[in-house]
């Protein structure tokens, strides 16, 4: 993957079911059902990120932003195994920045199993721990809440 580096562009109806086959792939159970990213698409057009090497898309990441209008959120981040360990996850959270920033939103929300090694990744991106939150996708899933300042 170091000839080409992946490009990164925002997703199309077209995408839909590669999108849905990384989450799927990545998250098994835990996916998102696959009508989910069409509607993310409609509602957020500039937040719905994907990295496509030779033809093939390799990861996505999803954001939104919620009732506080300044508030964006990243609500998923995909990458397959064969293209991790390139730096993509790190550059699409850089676009999705950037997108977010350009929609007037000045912080970033996500949160992160106490597990998941993307943690790293948030960490050297400058995302604060918030808090923990106990069980909050049901009974053992205990997530942290990061947050992010953008530039005004």
């Amino acid at each position: 993957m170091h000839h080409n580096p992946p490009l990164l562009r925002t997703a199309t109806h077209n995408d839909m079911h590669a999108i849905w086959q990384i989450d799927a792939k990545v998250f098994g159970d835990d996916a998102y059902p696959a009508f989910f990213f069409h509607q993310a698409m409609d509602l957020w057009p500039e937040l719905l990120l994907v990295a496509e090497y030779e033809g093939q898309l390799v990861g996505y990441v999803l954001g939104g932003f919620g009732q506080e209008r300044s508030q964006g959120w990243v609500l998923s981040l995909a990458v397959l195994p064969e293209a991790r360990g390139f730096g993509l996850a790190e550059r699409m959270m850089r676009q999705m920045e950037a997108n977010q920033q350009a929609l007037q939103i000045s912080e970033l929300r996500l949160t992160v199993n106490p597990a998941n090694p993307a943690k790293r990744l948030y960490n050297r991106l400058d995302y604060q721990r918030v808090e923990e939150v106990e069980n909050y996708f049901g009974a053992g899933e205990h997530r942290l809440l990061l947050v992010k300042r953008l530039a005004e």
